[in-house]
């Protein structure tokens, strides 16, 4: 199947490990050109040469850090002349914590970096996207957003501000042939799920093989999704196929959440 990405623009976000790093191979795969941004421009440059050497696309980044107001003014400086047609929004998540203990500086700290400078960033790249008459931004939340996951208030906090402030972005610009849509991890195997699965099993008094064991048990498929899997769908809603899919918060869970 032709998804009408080749020489598409996409820049993303995360994108040096993890889910972001499987979107940008993914996209590359259908010949768009990338531009990663993640902080360790070191690990950057490591898969701007790997998407290179696999996929025979463009690709370049920068190395930002979107907890600092600075790096994203700059950020956002510099591309501000690209005409990128895809955004991949993907930010770190915050460490686990309780409701009880949350520490208002590590809260403000990632109200900063996941919502006000996705905004910011967002909104940066939406007027070319509304000269082209053509776009898509498509955000990483997580699962937490329909069904709060436990010592993660943080994520659990922040995250459905996201995914409202997205939902109210895709009723405005549609009409200039932009869609955007959420897409929620459940549980992936990434690093990130590794420093959860951690902190689980010290919660649980069990090893980490035997959390992993609990953890995958909850899930209907049985099994941790891979990064490939949860990045097919994002490549997915960045191709010409997904025209018609807008303001969408899609699952890629295996069957996680339990609710309709």
């Amino acid at each position: 199947m032709d998804l009408g990405l080749k020489a598409k623009n996409a820049i993303i976000f995360g994108a040096s490990s993890g889910l972001g790093k499987a979107a940008a191979h993914s996209l590359a795969s259908e010949g768009c050109n990338t531009t990663l941004i993640a902080r360790d421009s070191e690990k950057l440059k490591i898969v701007s040469e790997e998407i290179l050497q696999a996929h025979k696309v463009s690709s370049d980044f920068v190395g930002a850090d979107l907890t600092k107001d600075n790096d994203v003014s700059s950020l956002i400086a510099g591309i501000s002349d690209r005409k990128y047609d895809i955004l991949i929004n993907n930010t770190g998540g915050p460490p686990p914590s309780n409701p009880i203990d949350t520490d208002n500086n590590v809260l403000q700290l990632f109200v900063k970096s996941i919502l006000l400078n996705t905004i910011r960033i967002t909104n940066s790249l939406i007027p070319s996207m509304i000269e082209k008459n053509w776009g898509r931004v498509i955000t990483i939340t997580s699962s937490g957003v329909v069904q709060p996951i436990d010592n993660l208030s943080v994520s659990n906090t922040i995250r459905p501000a996201v995914t409202g402030f997205m939902k109210t972005l895709s009723n405005q610009i549609a009409e200039h042939g932009i869609t955007v849509n959420t897409v929620m991890p459940g549980r992936i195997t990434t690093e990130r799920t590794l420093e959860v699965n951690t902190q689980r099993a010290k919660s649980l008094g069990v090893s980490y093989d035997e959390a992993i064991s609990i953890s995958s048990n909850e899930i209907p498929i049985r099994r941790y999704g891979t990064p490939e899997e949860f990045a097919s769908v994002l490549c997915f809603l960045a191709s010409e196929k997904a025209s018609y899919i807008n303001g969408s918060n899609i699952r890629v869970d295996g069957g996680l959440i339990r609710s309709v």
